[in-house]
């Protein structure tokens, strides 16, 4: 009981100092996620346009919105780096709200890179091998994903094949691996975009095909 009591106020403490500050008691479980809309946005230690800058942030970025004041929104990017933004420049999302923008956005960038060359650890325009690409792909958009394709496969939250929307990563076990060892992203209409190493470039595949059928594991939601 000694111990529950503490819990009980040290949330009640918690939630006291958000609403003195300005906050609402927002906790994880209910953070919203948002998407910054313009670019070299800064942000601040501390609400208000006198507080020192930490960073500036470019559109497109996907955040989580940890709670609002007078305006102000505090929030963390995908890196962990945490501050505070002009509400003008984050659009709320929830599960409701359509990732269409995001979703094309992701696709086109990603087609600009077709037919570059697969090199194996490779992570730039110069060359990528599949979860090069994938993470390269994904780090313009705000979102940091693990370097590997195995990391990849557990990132975000599972999906399954018949659910996938566009910009899902889709991920393979291929060339025998008992382990996730291929990644690639959906780009709709059964296809997904990747940096094939059997091909020496990035291609867009069928996921209907006999080979990715068969060596198909698992799909994941990062945005």
């Amino acid at each position: 009981m000694k111990k529950c009591g503490k819990l009980i106020l040290s949330v009640s403490v918690l939630s006291a100092s958000l609403m003195l500050s300005g906050l609402s008691p927002v906790f994880a479980a209910s953070f919203p996620r948002g998407i910054v809309t313009g670019n070299h946005v800064n942000l601040r230690v501390k609400p208000g346009l006198q507080s020192k800058v930490i960073r500036q942030v470019n559109s497109k970025n996907v955040v989580s919105v940890l709670g609002n004041t007078k305006g102000w929104y505090n929030i963390k990017l995908s890196d962990g780096t945490k501050g505070w933004m002009s509400s003008t420049y984050v659009s709320l999302r929830d599960k409701n709200v359509s990732r269409a923008g995001v979703e094309r956005d992701i696709v086109d960038f990603a087609k600009r890179f077709l037919g570059v060359g697969y090199v194996y650890g490779g992570s730039s325009e110069k060359g990528f091998d599949c979860s090069g690409f994938t993470s390269y792909v994904y780090k313009n958009f705000g979102v940091n994903l693990p370097r590997t394709a195995a990391g990849q496969s557990t990132a975000g939250t599972a999906v399954g094949k018949n659910d996938l929307q566009v910009g899902d990563l889709v991920l393979f076990k291929t060339l025998g691996s008992s382990k996730v060892n291929h990644a690639g992203i959906y780009i709709g209409d059964g296809n997904f975009i990747h940096s094939s190493s059997g091909s020496g470039e990035v291609r867009i595949d069928s996921l209907s095909s006999n080979y990715y059928t068969s060596h198909y594991a698992t799909s994941r939601h990062v945005l």
